[in-house]
């Protein structure tokens, strides 16, 4: 039966292998230099701005916070805001589009790593660690109360949201000023582009299937925002049938 000590020891374990793995590839690939020289131009300040600034490494640096976090004020957990289970479950949809994005567009479009730690690093946060969390905050944290989805939808699910938006603002206010400063983030006869983090949100050029790149913009913003929608209701749904469970009651006896 599940016990504070599992509770821990799968938080500390998964927010820490999170940590060591984005840390420890930024670090190999300073070291190495291969990526920095080959597509950044051996400019280690812009693979540097540009490796702390995608919106999947981002949202993997939430879910490790959160672990991390929960896991050192374990006694706090689902009774503050930034550990209660609304803000958990928020993060868990961010995770969850990270995950269906990265493994079901990105992915295909750019291939898969080939290197041994590219894909030792890529199933470790795009895939091990999301699918830890996203089962820890529906069926494992302690002291999740019900909530209506109606209610769920209307009063919290601005936080996703508004986190998606403003990095969407972010990154494109970013795309204009270096569309506008010249060829250096973007240069077609060396294959360099350089502009937006991802190609579906590059609006000047088009896009794979030849769409474009307006196209893959409000594609991929609907996409997002739907399933964000469906998988905030989702997971409210799941959390109010786990907490009606007996194995859940003995958790929070336990905790």
């Amino acid at each position: 039966m599940m016990s504070l000590k599992f509770q821990l020891i799968y938080k500390y374990f998964f927010g820490l292998l999170s940590f060591f793995t984005i840390f420890s590839y930024y670090i190999w690939n300073i070291v190495t230099a291969g990526e920095v020289n080959g597509v950044y131009k051996g400019n280690y300040e812009l693979y540097t701005i540009e490796y702390f600034t995608t919106f999947t490494l981002l949202s993997n640096v939430l879910v490790q916070f959160w672990f991390i976090y929960a896991a050192i004020n374990y006694k706090q957990e689902g009774k503050t805001k930034i550990l209660s289970h609304t803000t958990a479950n928020s993060f868990a949809t961010i995770i969850t589009v990270t995950l269906i994005v990265y493994n079901g567009i990105l992915i295909p479009v750019d291939g898969f790593p080939s290197h041994p730690f590219s894909i030792f690093v890529t199933l470790i946060d795009h895939a091990l660690v999301p699918l830890a969390f996203i089962l820890y905050v529906n069926l494992f944290m302690s002291n999740k109360e019900k909530i209506s989805l109606q209610n769920f939808f209307i009063n919290k699910f601005w936080i996703q949201f508004v986190m998606v938006l403003s990095y969407c603002i972010f990154a494109m206010i970013r795309g204009e000023l270096r569309f506008n400063s010249g060829d250096y983030y973007f240069n077609e006869s060396e294959n360099v582009n350089l502009l937006y983090p991802y190609f579906f949100l590059d609006v000047h050029h088009v896009g794979p299937g030849g769409i474009p790149g307006i196209g893959w913009f409000f594609i991929a913003f609907f996409g997002i925002i739907g399933l964000l929608v469906g998988f905030s209701f989702l997971y409210n749904f799941i959390n109010n049938k786990v907490i009606e469970k007996e194995y859940y009651k003995k958790i929070n006896t336990i905790t």
